[in-house]
Formats: C-alpha cells, structure tokens, sequence
C-alpha cells in the first residue's frame, strides 16, 4: 500500500502538466493492468468486467448443469434398459417353468408316479404305494400341483400359480425327487435292481 502511495505522487509530480488521457495517471507500475486507471474508471471496468466476467461464469454453470442433465439421462436410459431386459428374462424364465410343469403335468396324468415307484419294496404294502399313485394321477388330472413352503406341503391348479410360487414349486419337487431317488437307491442297495 505505502509503495503504491509514493508511486502515485512520485508519478503525479513527474507529470505535472501532462494533457490526463480519458483520466488515466500514469503510475509507476511496469505496465500492469489496472495500475493507475481512475478509480471511477477503475469501478466501471470492475462493474464491466464483472458482469462478463459472471455471464462467462453463468455459461460454464449452466454447461455443468446440461451435463450433470444429460449423464442423469443416461444413467436413467441404461437403468430403464436394464430393467426391461430383466423383465424380458424373467418372463422368458417364466414362460419355460409353466411349459415344463405343464408337460410335467401330462406325465403325472398318465401315471408317471406309479411307473417311478415301481414294485414294492420289502415290508412296503403295495396297496399304500398304489393309494399313494392314485392320488397323485387324481391331483394331476384336477390340474393341482404341490408347493413346499416353510417345511408344509399345499396344493394349488397350475393355471392359478405365479412367479411367487416358483420357489415353492421348486421345493416341492426337490423333495419328491429327493424321496424317489432315497427309495430307488434303497432298493439298489438290497440287489433287486440293476444299473
């Protein structure tokens, strides 16, 4: 401050006499810009300057905003296509769990169950597995399949299920496969089948 004082008056008394030029000093300063303007000058060009200053400033904001904009667009785009293609898949999922129940469905109608039972096992009642294979060909031909949830057993039509149901469904015959296979390796072990 005290350097930039002397070297207004130094600089004013140097030019005593000099025509002032639109009301600029010349002030000792190497040719820095803003050194020796008038302050009204100076406060006018600040103001000027400041404004373009501040509209460049609004441009670049509003160029961050369009592409903050446009990468939210994006985003949005690439998660609505995500989604869609995860809809497609599981409805392609779904479609083929309805087909395979459904010829599956056939199979037990025309008495798949007592096919797999096969003949009765030592000790086993063979009118308890032939009841047991009825019943199954009964619920087939009534369109009923079971569903396995928190370790009980229901039966619901195949035409009523949903895509909730397909866990429970799952369950369901995993444990019947599970049973089957279990009885069929039994009856392995005992020697009367063949590999």
């Amino acid at each position: 401050m005290h350097e930039r004082q002397r070297a207004s008056e130094t600089s004013s008394a140097d030019h005593e006499g000099a025509s002032p030029r639109a009301g600029l000093r010349v002030e000792a300063g190497g040719g820095r810009p803003g050194v020796g303007v008038d302050p009204a000058l100076r406060a006018a060009l600040d103001a000027r300057h400041g404004r373009r200053l501040e509209e460049l400033l609004d441009v670049e904001r509003e160029k961050r905003r369009e592409q903050l904009r446009e990468q939210e667009l994006d985003k949005e785009r690439r998660r609505s296509q995500q989604e869609e293609r995860n809809r497609e898949q599981r409805e392609a999922e779904w479609e083929r769990f309805m087909l395979r129940e459904s010829r599956e469905l056939e199979l037990r109608k025309e008495g798949q169950l007592a096919r797999l039972l096969g003949e009765p096992h030592p000790g086993e009642p063979a009118a308890a597995l032939r009841r047991l294979a009825e019943e199954d060909k009964r619920q087939a031909q009534q369109g009923l399949v079971a569903l396995m949830s928190g370790g009980e057993t229901r039966y619901k039509p195949l035409s009523q299920l949903s895509p909730e149901d397909m866990p429970a469904r799952l369950a369901a015959e995993r444990l019947r496969t599970t049973w089957l296979k279990k009885r069929q390796d039994g009856w392995l072990a005992q020697g009367r089948g063949s590999l």
